[in-house]
């Protein structure tokens, strides 16, 4: 649990939690396979930014809400059942297997990923050949960072309408 609270009046306004696997139990071949996460280059982002400026386009920045939780598990895992959660019996008979991805996991962002790349051709946008993290849809570009990105383009109305179907 993590409380949020206001800087001035240091008022509790939230309190937070997350369920996260204990990732350093996985082990490689069994629980996971691969780690490799690609992000944005520098660079490619400053380029865009700047064609964006130059070009009078428009630019918006999206984060997708819980986003490793979106993806399918790739292979069968188990956990511990959390701390605060009550079951009659004795807590070590039983175990969570988990369906989706979690927070927490070796592989955690690599499976998103390639979950947000499917999806992503699967919606009729094109990979770029030089940056992994780079996608094209129309006339409008979407830039990937983990969970972060950023959408460019000429029209206003085709980035409210790939924001709609993401």
């Amino acid at each position: 649990m993590r409380r949020k609270q206001r800087i001035d009046t240091r008022e509790i306004y939230k309190w937070k939690a997350h369920l996260t696997i204990d990732g350093s139990k996985q082990r490689y071949g069994i629980h996971y396979w691969e780690t490799y996460v690609p992000v944005v280059m520098w660079p490619t982002i400053r380029f865009f930014l700047i064609t964006s400026i130059l070009k009078g386009w428009y630019t918006q920045q999206l984060d997708f809400v819980l986003a490793y939780t979106q993806a399918n598990v790739e292979t069968e895992l188990y956990m511990e059942i959390p701390k605060g959660f009550h079951i009659n019996d004795d807590r070590t008979k039983y175990v969570l297997k988990l369906i989706k991805n979690l927070y927490g996991q070796k592989q955690a962002g690599c499976v998103w990923n390639q979950h947000l790349s499917t999806q992503l051709h699967n919606l009729g946008f094109v990979q770029s050949k030089v940056d992994e993290c780079v996608f094209y849809f129309k006339h409008s570009v979407f830039l990937v960072f983990t969970d972060d990105t950023i959408l460019l383009g000429p029209n206003q109305t085709e980035l409210d309408q790939l924001v709609v179907l993401l």
